[in-house]
């Protein structure tokens, strides 16, 4: 959970505005009894409980109210599409560059990044936009549905791609949505020879999927010697 404008959230000292009410109320000055009052002393004893159930639970939606403002300024948005977020501009990128098609556990490390793409979209309103950017800089825009059947037919491309310009494109789409929640999920894993440098996105906010696996080692063909010579 992240908050696009957590100053607000100062706020929230205003509670402790009517629990000091609440607490200087309590405070009895001096009595003074008078006979023809005391029936009136009876009655308040009869119904002193009540008032006290009412006072605290009074006390309590003044608190739960001056929170409620405060959480509504700073205004709280889902770090990955939570229930109840606000509508949110989101830009899935997917590293679908040839490093992931190495085969982890039996699958292929794409058919991960695919998964928790899926996930990103099940978690989706209808009151968000939806883009997915391959690592090659496509981007594809439409509902949870169709974003699926785009992740269905993604496959790895013939090289390392270029995540400097998958990402610009991302922060594009998403600044230009309108909408005052931006974010960028990026599912990448990380090879060192394709991140050589990255754009300057800010106002996005991005959440980063790396899988939890050693990287494998860069292997190539360097040399072919086709024996017998023909």
């Amino acid at each position: 959970m992240s908050f696009l404008a957590p100053l607000y959230l100062l706020l929230a000292g205003a509670i402790a505005v009517p629990l000091i009410l609440h607490l200087m109320r309590r405070r009895i000055g001096l009595r003074v009894e008078f006979p023809a009052a005391r029936y009136l002393a009876r009655a308040e004893k009869e119904h002193s409980r009540t008032l006290r159930i009412r006072n605290l639970l009074l006390m309590f939606l003044r608190v739960l109210a001056l929170l409620a403002i405060a959480l509504a300024a700073a205004r709280p948005v889902a770090r990955w599409l939570g229930s109840g977020h606000a509508p949110t501009a989101l830009a899935i990128v997917v590293d679908n560059s040839l490093s992931s098609s190495v085969v982890v556990n039996g699958r292929p490390l794409l058919d991960q990044f695919k998964a928790a793409a899926r996930d990103v979209l099940g978690s989706a309103v209808s009151s968000d936009r939806l883009w997915l950017v391959t690592i090659d800089g496509r981007v594809r825009g439409g509902s949870p549905s169709v974003l699926r059947e785009e992740l269905n037919r993604l496959e790895p491309i013939a090289g390392a791609g270029d995540p400097a310009t998958a990402l610009s494109r991302a922060a594009g789409v998403v600044r230009a949505a309108g909408l005052d929640a931006k974010q960028i999920a990026l599912l990448t894993d990380g090879q060192r020879t394709e991140w050589q440098k990255v754009p300057s996105i800010a106002g996005v906010q991005v959440v980063l999927h790396v899988p939890a696996i050693a990287p494998p080692p860069n292997r190539a063909v360097v040399l072919a010697d086709p024996r017998p010579v023909r």
